[in-house]
């Protein structure tokens, strides 16, 4: 006998030992024997109900039927019957207790079928959702290896082709050719360079190997050297500094806090045209300082906002090539400056153009120095 049958044997014991020690009390208590047979084709439901398959409720019928017969037919106390009208009654009974046993182990099968094939539905809804993603895995994998490809050829073609020209040329071509050239090849390697750092700190942002490593920096060096390092790709926009009279003290990863700066600068650019104003200001409050880099370009599309700093986002207005990128460059500034405790965010200016903000916290403010 298994454990399984033993437990629904006690639960239809169980069962029929209350159906009958409440018939009693009903019967004391001068209910009709009819509304006690009521109580037995309960006891018969609760059986079909706790168990599993049709023989144990077949088993309370004929038990029910019996222990009414004993109990509440005449003669009393004994299995004969006396009363046709009894004969009828106790076969009805069984004859409802057995249809309601059937209807109810098949009610129980069709409830199990429905929840295996809820749990199928379930398992091929998991299973297509994880294809779906290994497929929108694979097409940005691919999405990024072409733009990757795009954006390392474009510089490297220019690298190449003016290298080349001095190579071949360089007795024919006067000085200023060549520094003109020179200048390309260094301003095409500035972007390189920018490149795989983005992609190299967005690899160490995924795998959670990202390190920042704080000390007191000053803020007016960090956005010298950030305004510096876009100094090839600014072309002719105008980039302005507003920082107050004190001299910002911050701890913070200066290489990392180069690359933000850089890294939203670079992003003003692509969407201001030529002659365009820049302004990058630096406050303090609240404890926080904060950064600001604004620019009267074309501002944030509304396509783009919600998702302005996850991977890969890029947004180019229709007829216009804002540039290079593979959409990297804001997703890492946000890491950059979650991981030092800080926020970011993006917004448009009333006046046009957009707004970048983030602050940082710990400042330690020095008296003397001149922005």
């Amino acid at each position: 006998m298994t454990k399984e049958r033993l437990i629904y044997m006690i639960r239809t014991a169980a069962v029929l030992l209350a159906a009958f020690l409440l018939s009693i009390l009903l019967n004391y208590a001068g209910i009709a024997r009819e509304n006690i047979l009521m109580l037995f084709i309960v006891g018969v439901l609760a059986v079909a109900y706790c168990t599993r398959g049709y023989w144990y409720g077949i088993a309370a019928s004929l038990a029910s039927m019996l222990i009414f017969n004993y109990l509440f037919t005449e003669p009393f106390q004994n299995f004969a019957i006396s009363d046709p009208n009894d004969v009828v009654t106790i076969a009805f009974f069984l004859l409802s207790a057995l249809i309601s046993t059937n209807l109810t182990v098949r009610f129980q099968k069709q409830m199990e079928v429905a929840r295996e094939n809820e749990q199928l539905a379930r398992a091929l809804a998991r299973e297509q959702e994880q294809i779906q993603f290994a497929m929108e895995k694979e097409q940005m994998r691919s999405g990024l290896l072409r733009s990757i490809s795009h954006d390392l050829r474009t510089p490297l073609t220019g690298i190449a082709g003016a290298s080349a020209l001095i190579l071949e040329n360089g007795r024919q071509l006067d000085r200023e050719s060549i520094i003109s050239l020179a200048k390309d090849i260094n301003d095409q390697s500035d972007w390189l360079i920018q490149l795989v750092e983005n992609i190299l700190n967005m690899t160490k942002i995924d795998t959670g190997n990202l390190v920042i490593e704080k000390s007191p920096e000053a803020v007016e060096d960090i956005i010298s050297n950030a305004v510096a390092h876009i100094k090839g790709r600014r072309e002719n926009r105008e980039i302005k500094t507003a920082v107050s009279d004190d001299v910002f003290i911050v701890p913070m990863d200066g290489r990392m806090m180069v690359q933000v700066l850089g890294n939203l600068l670079d992003n003003a650019i692509k969407h201001t045209k030529e002659d365009g104003k820049i302004t990058v200001s630096v406050c303090k409050e609240g404890g926080m300082v904060w950064f600001t880099v604004e620019d009267d370009g074309t501002g944030i599309d509304e396509s783009v906002k919600d998702c302005l700093f996850e991977e890969f986002t890029t947004f180019r207005p229709r007829g216009q090539d804002t540039g290079k990128g593979i959409g990297l460059g804001l997703a890492i500034c946000r890491a950059i400056v979650t991981a030092h405790g800080g926020t970011i965010r993006g917004e448009n200016r009333e006046e046009g153009g957009a707004r970048f903000v983030f602050g940082l916290p710990g400042d330690i403010p020095q008296n003397g120095g001149q922005s």
